[in-house]
Formats: structure tokens, sequence, C-alpha cells
């Protein structure tokens, strides 16, 4: 290309990322939170409520059998926006930004012009995904694909630079690496099974560049990540043992309820639905044979409420990703989470008892020992997960259900919205349209939301294009990077085939949950994660591989 194209002087670099920024928050200020207070206590609320107890120096509030379900970085940010008076939809789009720029930034080094990095932080930064209604709930999906990104960025940017700028200071993109992961792993429980494998096998990879070379100083770098991770994983268990007395993040997915659900998921039934895990005939085998599991009965088989909140009417049962928020309840209704150590002293002698039994033939056992609250893998679930894989990758690639705003309207009372909205800062769509229940939309409104629904369009054409091009840049390039085995162009084309590899893993992830668990049809807001990688992807690939003279030393 010419030497002057696609130049950027700093200046204009900069004042061009603003009006960017300032536009895609002027955006979000248009759409209304969601929320229907009563109708999640599993999910929004119990966010909202661990938020407000922060606030008032209560760590994450009373303890009950909700409080340690889950992991709590969420309220932790929404507590910090309460502090700063920063509006919750407006930050959320602020965070999402700033990865984005983190991002473009990480993979600077492969282009000689600003108007390249300029370019990645717009296309990302305006991604329909990153303001699909998901976002418009009170719940950690608003920030999880942020911090996801923060950690990508964080691998690669270190990565790009221990190749092709040896002069560079590795840490700073060590440090980011290490505080998306760390939030990342905060936030949501599957976090790490989709982070941590891609982190593993960037620092072998580039541990073997670094070696070769005796760069010993960057080596060392390569811990900052997990101790970053182990840091603040260490200071939430702290937190929860000085509160509760339980060193631990979650009393649901690790320690004795994860032994006793996979106890119970032990136990052998005659039903064939992939969805139960615990179906009605094994439940019946487990309080005929285990005794403290016997008053828990009532609640589960004839409490109406509870019935109604968990209980699958097509099936007439408990589908698994209900089924151990029934039996918790079930707990919590007969006293066993008084505290934290009443409960892990129950679910123990819950999982001992099931696992004797099971040992010496009291129960009909179809499994080994686990413990774990998600369903054990079997031949009968792949030929569904890879075809719900398909859907999913189809779903992103589409950007389907990424209209950005909400169809329902907000519950709640007027006391309730109002102190939702005060301690968020923000709106929500809790008025109706005249002689509807549907959320009431200003025209202006509605016409930043068409404009929106037009940049998706956009995206939908561009991604399907882009992806197919940047598969044959990228592939295309394997023939002459295995000829030439330079470290540079061989850890480029590994970082972006973990990168697809990372957004297919994650498809497949949600799908065997979904199959096996959840059967709620494919959601954007467990996908979210994938949009950025296949268009980091895309345009990378057509970037570095697809363009001439694409690696020079950039001008920023």
């Amino acid at each position: 290309m010419g030497k002057n194209r696609l130049q950027l002087n700093r200046r204009t670099f900069w004042l061009c990322v603003a009006l960017l920024v300032c536009l895609r928050c002027a955006l979000t200020a248009f759409q209304q939170a969601y929320t229907w207070v009563g109708g999640a206590p599993l999910d929004d609320e119990l966010m909202f409520r661990a938020a407000n107890a922060i606030t008032a120096g209560e760590w994450l509030g009373a303890y009950d059998y909700l409080t340690l379900s889950k992991a709590m970085f969420f309220p932790v940010w929404l507590a910090l926006l309460h502090a700063l008076h920063l509006p919750y939809l407006v930050a959320g789009a602020g965070l999402w930004c700033a990865a984005s720029l983190l991002t473009a930034f990480a993979f600077s080094p492969l282009w000689r012009s600003r108007a390249w990095t300029l370019g990645l932080f717009a296309v990302l930064a305006f991604l329909p995904s990153s303001w699909a209604a998901y976002t418009l709930r009170v719940y950690r999906d608003n920030i999880f694909p942020a911090l996801c990104l923060i950690f990508f960025a964080g691998m690669a940017g270190m990565a790009l630079r221990a190749v092709l700028r040896p002069e560079a200071s590795l840490w700073p993109w060590g440090l980011a690496a290490g505080v998306g992961l760390a939030c990342g792993y905060l936030d949501r429980e599957d976090a790490g099974l989709f982070l941590l494998p891609f982190g593993a096998v960037a620092t072998v990879i580039l541990l073997v560049v670094l070696v070769r070379a005796r760069r010993w100083r960057s080596c060392a770098v390569q811990v900052l990540p997990y101790g970053v991770l182990a840091v603040a994983v260490l200071t939430f268990c702290g937190l929860n043992s000085r509160q509760y007395g339980v060193f631990a993040l979650s009393d649901f997915s690790e320690g004795s309820f994860a032994a006793a659900m996979g106890a119970m998921m032990r136990v052998d039934t005659d039903s064939t639905d992939p969805l139960l895990s615990v179906p009605a005939d094994a439940r019946e085998k487990l309080y005929a044979a285990v005794p403290e599991l016997e008053p828990l009965a009532y609640w589960l088989e004839e409490d109406e409420q509870l019935q109604n909140d968990f209980r699958d009417p097509e099936r007439d049962d408990y589908r698994a990703g209900s089924f151990y928020w029934a039996i918790r309840r079930a707990a919590q209704y007969e006293g066993i989470y008084a505290s934290a150590q009443t409960a892990d002293a129950y679910w123990q002698q819950v999982a001992d008892a099931i696992n004797a039994a099971c040992e010496d033939g009291t129960l009909p056992s179809r499994t080994g020992e686990r413990a774990a609250t998600n369903q054990p893998i079997r031949l009968s679930y792949v030929a569904p997960t890879l075809a719900e894989t398909a859907r999913s990758l189809l779903h992103v690639v589409t950007f389907a259900d990424c209209a950005p705003y909400e169809t329902a309207r907000s519950i709640g009372t007027e006391e309730d919205i109002a102190q939702w909205s005060g301690y968020l800062h923000c709106g929500f769509n809790n008025a109706a349209e005249a002689g509807k229940d549907t959320p009431y939309y200003s025209p202006y409104q509605k016409l930043v939301f068409a404009g929106m629904g037009g940049i998706t369009w956009l995206y939908r054409l561009l991604l399907v294009v882009g992806l197919l091009t940047g598969l044959v840049c990228h592939f295309g390039a394997l023939p002459g990077m295995l000829r030439r085995r330079k470290a540079e162009t061989a850890v480029l084309w590994l970082l972006l085939f973990g990168l697809l590899g990372m957004a297919l893993l994650r498809c497949a992830m949600i799908a065997f949950v979904e199959v096996s668990s959840f059967g709620i049809g494919t959601s954007t807001m467990y996908l979210a994660t994938v949009h950025p990688l296949l268009v980091l992807y895309a345009f990378v690939s057509i970037a570095a591989f697809g363009w001439p003279k694409k690696r020079k030393e950039n001008a920023a």
C-alpha cells in the first residue's frame, strides 16, 4: 500500500476513539433496564440483594440456600457503580468499550497504521451482541463477555509483543490477562472451563518461544495472570470464611453439595429422558434408603409452591437444571441452611450415605462415585450436543436475538422499581403502552433502536463474508508457515487457531448444558462471549494473512 495510506496521527486517533465511545454509550443511554421483582430469585434478585448488602457493609448478606450458590463478582461491580453514582447500563457499555480498545491495541503490532487499530476497536465496540436484550437484565452476563475479552486481549497482547516486539514490556499485558481471568472466574462458575484451556496452551507455547530465546524475565511474567487469579480467589474465599465460616467460593458447585448431587445422580433409574438427572423413581429409592433425605420428600413431591416454581409441567418432573435449586430450597424449609456449617455437614452426610448404599448394593448404581452438579457425559448426549453446537454457531453468526430492547415489561410495584432504579441510577421499562401490557418506548427510542437494528443487519452480512475469507486466509497461510518455521508467524497462526477453537468450545459447552440440563432453547446470553471471538478471528486473519505488508511496527 502507499506510504501515507490509512495513516492517522495520534491526536486524530484518540479523537475518533472518544467520539466512538461517546456514540456507543449514547446508544445505550436510550435503552432501559428490565427486571421482574419476585420472578428471578435465583438470578437478578440474588445479585441485587447481594449488592445492597455489600453497600451496607454486610458482604453478601444473611446466609440462606442462595447466598453462596453462584460466583458473586457481579454484586461487587454493582456496589462499585452505586458508590461511584454511575448508571448501570452506560457503565456496562463503557466497560465493553474499554475491553474493545484493549483488544485493538493488543493486536496493533500486526499492522503499521493506527487506522487498523481504530477499525478493530470500532468493529468490536458496536458489536450487536453487546447491546442485546440480555444486557438489560441486572445480571452477571451484562459484563461477562467484556471480562472474557479482557483476558483474551491480555494473553494476545503478551504473545504478540513477545515475538514481534522483543523490547516491549510484557507485564502490563500479563496483568490485564490476570484481571480479565480473575474477574471472569469470579463472575461465572463455568469461566474456568472456558478461559483456562486457552490460557494454559498459550502459556506453554509462549514459554517454549521465550526459553529458546533465553528471555528468562519474560518467562517469569507468564505466571502473572495466574497469580492475579489466585489472589482474587483467596480474597473471596477469605471474605466468605470471615462472614459465613466456609473457606470457599461457592457451596453449590464445590464441596459437600456437589458431592451429594453427584451421589444422587448415581442411582439407577427407569427414565430415559436426558434432561432428568434424579427422576421420580430414583428419588423414591433415595427417600427409602437415606433417612437424611426423607424430610425433603414432602417439599419436593407435595408442596404446590415449590413444584410450581421448579417442576416441568410437560414432564411432571424436575429438569436437571431445576432439581438442584428445588432440593436446596426444600433443605432451606427444613432449617438445614441455618448456617453454612449445618448445610455443609448435612450434604456431606447425604453424600456419604448414598455412596455407601450404592457400594453395598442397597441402591442400584449407574455410575461410579463423583462430585458434580452437572450430569455425567453419556454417549446419548453426543449427537444432540453436536446438533445444538451447530445451531449455536449459526445463532451467533447471524446475530440472532440481538434486539436492543426487551419485549416484556418490567414487573414490580412502583416502590420496587423506584428502589432498583435509585440504586442502579438507570431507568426501567415498566411503563406500558396505552391499553396493552407491552413496554412503552418513545419515538426517539424507537428511532435509535431501528438504527441499531440496521447495524445488526450489516454485521450479519459482514461476519459471514469475513469468516469465510478469514478461514481461507488463515489456513491458506499454513503451508508457508510450516516451510519458514518462524516463531512470529507460528505464534500468530496458533493464536488465531486458539481464538477459533475457544469460540467452538464455548458453543459446545453451552450445547451440552442445554441438552443435558436446561432445555430452554439457544440463548444469546450464554453465547455472547463467542461473537467477539469470531469477529476478532475474521478481522485479524484478513489483516495479518490476507493483506500485503501487514506486519510492521505500529506508529501508535
